[in-house]
């Protein structure tokens, strides 16, 4: 009797990427999110008041205010003080200070804790696009276009019309869904309160 070999071909890229998008369905799952509007970034500024202009249009809405900042931490990694600016701009004003330091916007700056928050982006240069979709370690963090943010809430995230709102915002490169609080400021556009988890570091890129 004679014994037929077959030849299997493994794909080791074909591998990983059905291994990631296994994770995400989980990840999913476990958090029990619920996914918001995906928000569309059209082009990315080159000035202050371009970004505050796209920033009036965007976050009109809590997922807008999640990309508004993905944006910004995007930004820092190009342009630090284009990005510094944009992260300002980003935070809730009553979280801001006063300040008449070169890198203030409008008179104001970071507080304390979130200014701390800006070395994360210089110690984890994968933050600056891990959050845009189709980011992932395996195709070393490049997104896909146009620039889109993904978001989610869960059970727990509150009711959007109270004017707080928690989110969680996609990621290829960590095992759960980045959280971030936010909520509508004076001006009626909503921004961060909360932010700190998304300035945690990230797989590295492959």
């Amino acid at each position: 009797m004679k014994r037929i070999g077959i030849v299997l071909k493994f794909s080791p890229m074909k591998a990983i990427t059905s291994l990631f998008l296994l994770c995400f369905s989980v990840s999913l799952v476990a958090q029990n999110l619920t996914g918001r509007n995906p928000v569309i970034i059209p082009s990315e500024p080159t000035t202050i008041e371009e970004f505050k202009s796209l920033q009036s249009s965007i976050a009109i809405t809590p997922e807008g205010a999640a990309a508004i900042l993905v944006l910004a931490i995007s930004l820092y990694n190009k342009n630090q003080d284009l990005g510094t600016k944009a992260v300002i701009l980003s935070v809730l004003s009553k979280n801001r200070q006063k300040s008449t330091k070169p890198s203030a916007v409008d008179g104001m700056d970071l507080g304390g804790s979130d200014k701390y928050l800006l070395g994360q982006l210089d110690k984890y240069k994968m933050l600056s696009s891990g959050y845009w979709k189709g980011a992932e370690p395996t195709n070393g963090y490049r997104p896909s276009l146009p620039l889109t943010v993904e978001t989610y809430t869960n059970p727990y995230s509150g009711d959007e019309s109270t004017g707080k709102l928690k989110l969680f915002v996609a990621t290829r490169g960590a095992s759960s869904f980045r959280p971030v609080s936010v909520e509508k400021d004076t001006d009626g556009l909503w921004r961060a309160k909360e932010m700190s988890s998304l300035f945690v570091g990230m797989m590295p890129a492959k």
